[in-house]
C-alpha cells in the first residue's frame, strides 16, 4: 500500500519515550545531533550551521538556539565555543546524565565510538574551569575584536574588571574567550554612547546669541536655555524689571519645549514674549480688577479732581473730604475695585447736601449762593443743582 504523498523526503526517527522524558522539541534536536555524532564517531562532534538548518527546515535560528540552550541546561550535552548561530558551526559532545543507572547511557550516547589518538585527545576542548586570576584572552579573540573596530589596548584595559566579575560569579565555564569578547564589545558600545552624550551636552551648553551668531538650521529649545546678555539689556532699556525678565525664562522654556517647534532666533521670541507679559502685568497693576481694602494714606487720583471741576465742584471742598472718606471705609473694612469711583460718588453726595442747605450767615461760604446760582441757567434752585450733579451725560 503506497504511503502518504507528502512523506517523500527523509524523516526523523523520534523516540516517543525520549520525547515524553525531555520534551518534544528537545527530543527532535537531540536526535539530529546524535545522528551527526554517530556518523563522525568522535568524542567532539562538529556540525556546520547550514547543515543543521538543512536538517531542521521547520525552525528558524532563534528556535534552534532556544532548544539548544534547553539541552545544555538539562545537562544532556556540552558545548564548546560559540552558541549557534554566532560561530561557523557547533562543537559539542554528549555526557552521561545523573539520573541514569550505572553502566547505562542516554539514548543519544548509546553509540560505539572509536578510540582517539593522543593527538586528537590533546586537541579536544578543556572541561569547564573557573576563571583564574592570571587568565589571558586568546590571540583569535583579540583579532576578532579588532575586526569590530576595538583596539587590543582597549580590550586589555577591560581584562581586570572582567576577571573580577567572573571570579565573583564563581562560574565554571569553557568559553571564557567568547564571554570576554561579548564583555569587551558591550563596554565599547557603552563608552561610545557615553562619549556621544557628552559631546551633545557640550554643544548644548554653548550659548548662541541671536544678534551676533546665526544658527545653521532651526532647532528646538533646550531645557537649560537662557536669554543672551544683549536680549536682557534691550528689555531693561525698555523699562522692564530685571527680576521680571528672569522669572519669565522658565515658563518661556516650558511652553516651547512642550510644543516642540524649532526656530533660529529664540532670543527674539523671548523679547517679544516678555514685552507682552510686561504690558499685561503693568495694566493689571494700574487697573486692578481685584477688590482691595483702602490704605491709610490713600489719596484720590488727579483725574478725580478734573472730573469734579467739570461738574463745578470746588477742588478744595473735595480735598477736605478725603480724611473722613478714608476713615469711614477703613473702619468698615470693606473692599472695592475702584476707590476713585467711590470717592467721586461721595463728593457729589456731600456737595448736593451743601447746596440743599442755604445759609443766612454772611460769613458762611454758602451765603449768597442762591443769588449766584440764578445767574447760571439750571442752578435756580437747590433741587436743580442736585439734578445737575446727578447728570452724567457729560
Amino acid at each position: 500500500m503506497p504511503g502518504h504523498p507528502l512523506l517523500t523526503d527523509k524523516t526523523i526517527a523520534l523516540s516517543a519515550t525520549l520525547a515524553a522524558t525531555i520534551g518534544l522539541e528537545e527530543a527532535i534536536l537531540l536526535t539530529v545531533l546524535n545522528d551527526a555524532t554517530v556518523i563522525q564517531g568522535n568524542g567532539w562532534t562538529r556540525l556546520h550551521n547550514q547543515a543543521l538548518r538543512n536538517q531542521l527546515p521547520f525552525w528558524d535560528d532563534v528556535s534552534i538556539r532556544r532548544v539548544l540552550h534547553s539541552l545544555i541546561d538539562k545537562g544532556l550535552m556540552t558545548l564548546h565555543g560559540e552558541v549557534f548561530p554566532d560561530g561557523e558551526g557547533l562543537i559539542y559532545h554528549f555526557r552521561q546524565t545523573s539520573n541514569t543507572s550505572a553502566g547505562q547511557r542516554p539514548a543519544a550516547t548509546q553509540t560505539t565510538r572509536p578510540a582517539t589518538s593522543p593527538a586528537a585527545r590533546a586537541s579536544q576542548p578543556a572541561p569547564h574551569q573557573p576563571l583564574e586570576a592570571g587568565w589571558q584572552p586568546g590571540a583569535d579573540t583579540l583579532k576578532r575584536l579588532e575586526q569590530h573596530g576595538i583596539s587590543s589596548a582597549f580590550a586589555m584595559a577591560q581584562l581586570d574588571s572582567f576577571i573580577l566579575r567572573g571570579q565573583e560569579q564563581g562560574a565554571n565555564r569553557n568559553d571564557w574567550n567568547h564571554r570576554f569578547f561579548q564583555y569587551v564589545k558591550g563596554q565599547w558600545v557603552y563608552t561610545q554612547n557615553d562619549a556621544a552624550r557628552q559631546r551633545q551636552q557640550q554643544l548644548g551648553v554653548r550659548e548662541r546669541s541671536a544678534f551676533n551668531v546665526v544658527a545653521d538650521e532651526p532647532r528646538p529649545i533646550e531645557n537649560h536655555w537662557q536669554p543672551s546678555q544683549d536680549a536682557c539689556q534691550i528689555l531693561q532699556r525698555a523699562g522692564i524689571d530685571p527680576q521680571f525678565i528672569q522669572d519669565a525664562v522658565p515658563e518661556f522654556v516650558l511652553y516651547w519645549a512642550e510644543r516642540g517647534d524649532a526656530f533660529k532666533t529664540w532670543n527674539s521670541k523671548f523679547i517679544q514674549h516678555v514685552r507682552q507679559q510686561w504690558a499685561r502685568y503693568s495694566a493689571s497693576v494700574e487697573h486692578s480688577t481685584l477688590p482691595s481694602r483702602i490704605s491709610d494714606d490713600w489719596q484720590p487720583a488727579q483725574d478725580c479732581f478734573d472730573i469734579l471741576s467739570m461738574g463745578h465742584i470746588d477742588a478744595e471742598f473735595a480735598r477736605s473730604l478725603v480724611p473722613e472718606f478714608v476713615l469711614y471705609w477703613r473702619d468698615s473694612n470693606q473692599v472695592h475695585n475702584s476707590w476713585n469711583s467711590r470717592f467721586l460718588q461721595y463728593v457729589k453726595q456731600q456737595w448736593a447736601k451743601r447746596l440743599a442747605q442755604p445759609s443766612t450767615n454772611p460769613g458762611d461760604p454758602r451765603h449768597g449762593h442762591s443769588q449766584q446760582a440764578t445767574d447760571q441757567p439750571g442752578y435756580a434752585t437747590a433741587e436743580a443743582s442736585v439734578r445737575r450733579l446727578k447728570d452724567t451725560s457729560w
